[in-house]
């Protein structure tokens, strides 16, 4: 191949353009940009010559690599956004967002469906669900943030904060630790007082009774799935900082990666006239539901109301794309494994790649076909929320679904089995 800039930039430019009208089809130009919408056409075509322009200075090893795999990025999205309209066609779901991040580019950004069935208001990039369980990776983070500034430590005692506080066993209560709250290795029997939760009773109240409940094990040396003694992140940070945890999140993470329309709460929710109503299936058919006051007093572990522009300003920053915000260190540590969880392996769709299973500070660790997989999922009532990113392929993935249905969990499979090649289609060639 020539080495000259010039025809790499045709030839790619006029290459991409007859594959974007030939095999994508004009109606779906726009779902390529951040911003969707029709007249941003060029400004994709001007992006990629600009990527062309980056790729043959000198020291670039290997231009041709470079445009096999844009063009087999693009056309893992085209086979994506084909599954994603299938899907939807096939279960007529209400409606869902989806964002993906490579390179520390957010190169995908688009709403299906509509935010409430039997009404035409669609789901846009702005429309805002609840993330769930999602929201233990913010609290993870945010410590690291903290961490960072010296207002804390990984392996500071609770005591040493929350000094009334206490669990069953008093050598457990000495020797619990913030990371133990986020690797969820506190010694208590798995989702201890989530039923508490679930009767919406104040998390002051359920905390004051942990130590009413036998431990399992002494602190750090098996992973049992909490949201009540991890949402005591909570308290420890405002304690180290005399701030409370929704100011904390809000100022160091929301407001500093441009994420606009996220929040934490019930009464931040329903204050927005664009959010997604959650629905659940109900004698063959979708029934709508308005959103409820459970899990949000556990803000540390579900309280996170966000947009898919949200999660792909998140999902950036968690592959190193905002730095001054969420240190290098900060990110190794929340993501590096922490404690086994081997039943993980043989959670349906995903055992079929899942080779090995973790858990670190507020995020599951996968060996995924070989590649770290840093994932986590939510679920509440009506809500469905998954985001994953694989660091050593700097690409990353984002899905909000406003529904309950099995079919949540096949969406990011399904998105790394095609970028990895690994869906039986030869055709997509193999991702670098």
């Amino acid at each position: 191949m020539t080495n000259s800039k010039g025809t790499i930039a045709r030839d790619l430019g006029s290459k991409l353009l007859f594959f974007y009208v030939e095999k994508i089809s004009m109606k779906m130009y726009h779902h390529f940009m951040i911003i969707v919408s029709r007249k941003n056409f060029y400004r994709f075509i001007s992006v990629i010559f600009l990527m062309v322009k980056f790729w043959s200075q000198p020291g670039i090893a290997d231009a041709q690599t470079s445009i096999d795999n844009t063009f087999h990025l693009i056309e893992v999205i085209y086979q994506f956004e084909r599954f994603v309209e299938d899907t939807m066609q096939k279960g007529q779901l209400p409606g869902l967002a989806v964002a993906i991040v490579k390179d520390n580019r957010i190169i995908y950004l688009n709403g299906f469906g509509v935010r409430e069935i039997g009404r035409s208001d669609p789901i846009d990039i702005h429309t805002i669900f609840r993330l769930a369980s999602v929201s233990k990776g913010f609290a993870g983070v945010l410590t690291g943030i903290l961490v960072d500034q010296n207002k804390l430590n990984w392996d500071d005692r609770v005591c040493k904060y929350l000094p009334n506080f206490s669990l069953n066993d008093s050598r457990n209560t000495k020797n619990l630790t913030i990371r133990h709250l986020l690797n969820h290795t506190t010694g208590l029997p798995q989702h201890t007082f989530t039923d508490l939760v679930e009767d919406n009773m104040p998390f002051e109240e359920i905390v004051s009774r942990l130590n009413t409940v036998p431990v399992i094990a002494p602190v750090g040396k098996i992973y049992s799935y909490q949201n009540v003694v991890y949402s005591l992140i909570g308290e420890v940070v405002k304690s180290a900082t005399g701030s409370d945890y929704k100011t904390l999140v809000t100022e160091l993470i929301f407001e500093s990666l441009d994420m606009t329309d996220a929040s934490l709460g019930k009464e931040a929710f329903l204050s927005s006239a664009n959010r997604a109503l959650p629905h659940v299936r109900r004698n063959g058919g979708w029934a709508t539901l308005e959103a409820k006051e459970t899990y949000y007093n556990v803000l540390p572990a579900a309280g996170v109301n966000a947009s898919i522009y949200d999660m792909a300003q998140w999902l950036r920053a968690l592959m190193g794309g905002a730095s001054d915000v969420i240190s290098p260190y900060t990110i190794q540590e929340v993501t590096m494994p922490s404690i086994k969880t081997p039943r993980e392996r043989w959670k349906h769709r995903w055992h079929e790649q899942v080779r090995d299973a973790s858990y670190g500070l507020g995020w599951r660790i996968y060996d995924y076909a070989g590649h770290k997989l840093v994932y986590h999922g939510g679920w509440i009532q009506g809500y469905r929320a998954e985001v994953g990113f694989m660091p050593d392929q700097k690409i990353g993935i984002a899905v909000l679904m406003n529904f309950e249905s099995l079919v949540a969990i096949e969406f990011l499979p399904t998105f790394f089995d095609l970028y990895l090649n690994l869906s039986g289609n030869d055709s997509l060639g193999a991702a670098n």
